[in-house]
Protein backbone atom coordinates (compact mmCIF):
# COMPACT_ATOMS: atom_id res chain seq x y z
CA UNK A 1 0.00 0.00 0.00
CA UNK A 2 1.01 3.87 -0.29
CA UNK A 3 3.79 5.18 1.88
CA UNK A 4 3.32 7.59 4.43
CA UNK A 5 4.44 10.36 1.50
CA UNK A 6 1.83 9.84 -0.60
CA UNK A 7 -0.75 9.78 2.04
CA UNK A 8 0.30 13.16 3.02
CA UNK A 9 0.13 14.42 -0.27
CA UNK A 10 -2.34 17.67 -0.52
CA UNK A 11 -5.21 16.71 -2.31
CA UNK A 12 -4.75 17.89 -5.56
CA UNK A 13 -1.30 16.21 -5.91
CA UNK A 14 -2.26 12.99 -5.16
CA UNK A 15 -5.16 13.57 -7.09
CA UNK A 16 -2.62 14.19 -10.42
CA UNK A 17 -0.72 11.08 -9.47
CA UNK A 18 -3.77 8.96 -9.01
CA UNK A 19 -5.16 9.94 -12.66
CA UNK A 20 -1.92 9.39 -14.17
CA UNK A 21 -2.01 6.35 -12.95
CA UNK A 22 -5.23 5.48 -14.03
CA UNK A 23 -4.89 6.66 -17.54
CA UNK A 24 -1.95 4.31 -17.61
CA UNK A 25 -3.47 1.35 -16.49
CA UNK A 26 -6.29 2.20 -18.58
CA UNK A 27 -3.83 2.40 -21.57
CA UNK A 28 -2.23 -1.14 -21.04
CA UNK A 29 -2.77 -4.11 -19.23
CA UNK A 30 -1.05 -4.12 -15.53
CA UNK A 31 1.68 -6.25 -16.64
CA UNK A 32 2.51 -3.80 -19.83
CA UNK A 33 2.13 -0.37 -17.30
CA UNK A 34 5.08 2.25 -17.24
CA UNK A 35 5.88 4.25 -14.41
CA UNK A 36 8.00 6.33 -17.12
CA UNK A 37 4.50 7.16 -18.42
CA UNK A 38 3.02 7.44 -15.10
CA UNK A 39 5.88 9.85 -14.22
CA UNK A 40 5.32 12.34 -17.06
CA UNK A 41 1.49 12.33 -16.80
CA UNK A 42 1.83 13.17 -13.22
CA UNK A 43 4.82 15.50 -13.29
CA UNK A 44 6.74 14.46 -10.65
CA UNK A 45 10.24 12.62 -10.83
CA UNK A 46 11.04 9.20 -10.94
CA UNK A 47 12.41 8.88 -7.42
CA UNK A 48 9.67 10.41 -6.06
CA UNK A 49 7.23 7.69 -7.57
CA UNK A 50 9.45 4.78 -5.37
CA UNK A 51 9.32 7.65 -2.53
CA UNK A 52 4.94 7.19 -2.63
CA UNK A 53 4.93 3.54 -3.49
CA UNK A 54 7.31 0.24 -3.16
CA UNK A 55 6.69 -0.68 -6.67
CA UNK A 56 4.38 -0.90 -9.69
CA UNK A 57 2.58 -3.67 -8.07
CA UNK A 58 2.42 -1.85 -5.06
CA UNK A 59 0.69 1.24 -7.51
CA UNK A 60 -1.74 -1.45 -9.06
CA UNK A 61 -3.10 -2.87 -5.60
CA UNK A 62 -3.73 1.14 -4.13
CA UNK A 63 -5.37 1.43 -7.66
CA UNK A 64 -7.74 -1.62 -7.27
CA UNK A 65 -8.78 -1.31 -3.65
CA UNK A 66 -9.43 2.68 -4.30
CA UNK A 67 -11.73 0.64 -7.03
CA UNK A 68 -13.10 -1.92 -4.31
CA UNK A 69 -14.14 0.81 -1.53
CA UNK A 70 -15.88 2.99 -4.49
CA UNK A 71 -18.05 -0.21 -5.09
CA UNK A 72 -18.90 -0.34 -1.19
CA UNK A 73 -19.82 3.39 -1.29
CA UNK A 74 -21.60 2.80 -4.69
CA UNK A 75 -23.64 -0.72 -3.08
CA UNK A 76 -24.30 1.49 0.42
CA UNK A 77 -25.82 4.14 -1.74
CA UNK A 78 -27.74 2.51 -3.78
CA UNK A 79 -29.18 -0.27 -0.72
CA UNK A 80 -30.49 2.70 0.58
CA UNK A 81 -32.49 4.06 -2.80
CA UNK A 82 -33.57 0.45 -2.43
CA UNK A 83 -34.63 0.14 0.99
CA UNK A 84 -31.91 -2.97 1.75
CA UNK A 85 -33.05 -4.84 -1.58
CA UNK A 86 -29.62 -6.27 -2.71
CA UNK A 87 -31.97 -7.71 -6.00
CA UNK A 88 -32.69 -4.27 -7.02
CA UNK A 89 -29.21 -3.23 -5.96
CA UNK A 90 -27.83 -5.69 -8.16
CA UNK A 91 -29.68 -3.78 -10.80
CA UNK A 92 -29.38 -0.44 -10.23
CA UNK A 93 -25.08 -1.32 -9.88
CA UNK A 94 -25.36 -3.03 -13.70
CA UNK A 95 -27.04 0.58 -14.68
CA UNK A 96 -24.43 3.04 -13.36
CA UNK A 97 -21.61 1.04 -14.33
CA UNK A 98 -22.40 0.39 -17.78
CA UNK A 99 -23.01 4.00 -17.84
CA UNK A 100 -20.06 5.32 -16.44
CA UNK A 101 -18.30 2.51 -18.59
CA UNK A 102 -18.86 4.43 -21.75
CA UNK A 103 -15.95 6.02 -22.06
CA UNK A 104 -13.21 4.40 -23.15
CA UNK A 105 -10.31 5.08 -20.23
CA UNK A 106 -12.87 4.21 -17.94
CA UNK A 107 -14.23 0.88 -19.59
CA UNK A 108 -10.14 -0.31 -20.34
CA UNK A 109 -9.62 0.78 -16.70
CA UNK A 110 -12.31 -1.08 -15.24
CA UNK A 111 -11.57 -4.57 -17.40
CA UNK A 112 -7.85 -4.27 -16.33
CA UNK A 113 -9.21 -4.12 -12.54
CA UNK A 114 -11.75 -6.74 -13.22
CA UNK A 115 -8.74 -9.09 -14.67
CA UNK A 116 -6.41 -8.10 -11.47
CA UNK A 117 -9.21 -8.63 -9.31
CA UNK A 118 -10.09 -12.27 -10.86
CA UNK A 119 -5.91 -13.10 -11.04
CA UNK A 120 -5.72 -12.48 -7.71
CA UNK A 121 -8.78 -14.39 -6.46
CA UNK A 122 -8.91 -10.87 -4.42
CA UNK A 123 -12.27 -11.01 -2.17
CA UNK A 124 -14.36 -7.38 -2.34
CA UNK A 125 -15.49 -8.57 1.60
CA UNK A 126 -12.71 -9.41 3.06
CA UNK A 127 -13.01 -8.14 6.58
CA UNK A 128 -8.84 -7.74 6.64
CA UNK A 129 -9.11 -4.97 3.78
CA UNK A 130 -10.92 -3.19 6.62
CA UNK A 131 -12.81 -0.58 4.63
CA UNK A 132 -14.89 1.71 6.84
CA UNK A 133 -17.86 1.80 4.55
CA UNK A 134 -18.03 -1.92 4.44
CA UNK A 135 -20.14 -2.45 7.77
CA UNK A 136 -22.26 0.35 6.77
CA UNK A 137 -23.39 -1.60 3.44
CA UNK A 138 -24.37 -4.70 5.67
CA UNK A 139 -26.12 -3.24 8.34
CA UNK A 140 -28.50 -1.61 5.97
CA UNK A 141 -29.54 -5.11 3.90
CA UNK A 142 -33.20 -5.88 3.73
CA UNK A 143 -32.52 -9.59 5.67
CA UNK A 144 -35.67 -10.16 6.08
CA UNK A 145 -36.55 -12.35 3.10
CA UNK A 146 -33.47 -13.86 2.82
CA UNK A 147 -32.46 -17.74 3.67
CA UNK A 148 -29.83 -16.91 5.66
CA UNK A 149 -28.94 -19.91 7.68
CA UNK A 150 -25.45 -19.24 9.50
CA UNK A 151 -23.05 -16.25 10.05
CA UNK A 152 -21.25 -16.52 7.01
CA UNK A 153 -24.40 -16.84 4.61
CA UNK A 154 -24.93 -13.14 3.49
CA UNK A 155 -21.01 -12.56 2.71
CA UNK A 156 -21.82 -15.11 0.05
CA UNK A 157 -24.79 -14.33 -0.69
CA UNK A 158 -22.99 -10.67 -1.88
CA UNK A 159 -20.20 -12.21 -3.38
CA UNK A 160 -22.68 -14.08 -5.80
CA UNK A 161 -24.24 -11.06 -6.59
CA UNK A 162 -21.35 -9.42 -7.13
CA UNK A 163 -20.35 -11.71 -9.38
CA UNK A 164 -22.90 -12.23 -11.41
CA UNK A 165 -23.44 -8.51 -11.64
CA UNK A 166 -19.49 -7.38 -12.81
CA UNK A 167 -19.78 -10.62 -15.60
CA UNK A 168 -22.97 -8.54 -16.59
CA UNK A 169 -21.39 -5.64 -16.49
CA UNK A 170 -18.29 -7.35 -18.54
CA UNK A 171 -20.39 -8.82 -21.31
CA UNK A 172 -21.54 -5.66 -22.08
CA UNK A 173 -18.24 -3.74 -22.07
CA UNK A 174 -16.53 -6.09 -24.09
CA UNK A 175 -19.24 -5.50 -26.55
CA UNK A 176 -20.69 -9.07 -26.26
CA UNK A 177 -23.90 -8.06 -25.76
CA UNK A 178 -26.06 -5.10 -25.64
CA UNK A 179 -27.26 -3.04 -22.53
CA UNK A 180 -30.46 -3.65 -22.69
CA UNK A 181 -29.64 -7.62 -23.35
CA UNK A 182 -26.62 -7.70 -20.33
CA UNK A 183 -29.93 -5.97 -18.46
CA UNK A 184 -32.39 -8.83 -18.78
CA UNK A 185 -29.76 -11.93 -18.49
CA UNK A 186 -28.81 -10.15 -15.12
CA UNK A 187 -32.48 -10.02 -14.61
CA UNK A 188 -33.05 -13.43 -14.76
CA UNK A 189 -30.54 -14.73 -13.44
CA UNK A 190 -31.28 -12.84 -10.04
CA UNK A 191 -34.50 -14.67 -10.40
CA UNK A 192 -32.91 -17.90 -10.37
CA UNK A 193 -30.91 -16.54 -7.27
CA UNK A 194 -34.58 -15.28 -5.50
CA UNK A 195 -35.93 -18.84 -5.79
CA UNK A 196 -33.14 -20.55 -4.24
CA UNK A 197 -32.63 -17.84 -1.64
CA UNK A 198 -36.19 -16.05 -0.24
CA UNK A 199 -38.29 -17.83 2.36
CA UNK A 200 -41.31 -18.91 2.15
CA UNK A 201 -41.49 -20.48 -1.33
Amino acid sequence: MPKDTFMNLNEEKREKVEKAMEKEFARATFEKASVSRIVKDAEIPRGSFYQYFEDKEDAIRYIVQKHISLEHKMMYELLLQTQGDIFDMAVLVFEKMTNETKETDKRELYKNIMKEIKKNNIDIFDENLKFDDLEQVKSIIDKNNLNIQQEDSLKYIMKILVNITRSAVIEVIDNKVSIEQGKADLQEQLKILKRGMLKNQ
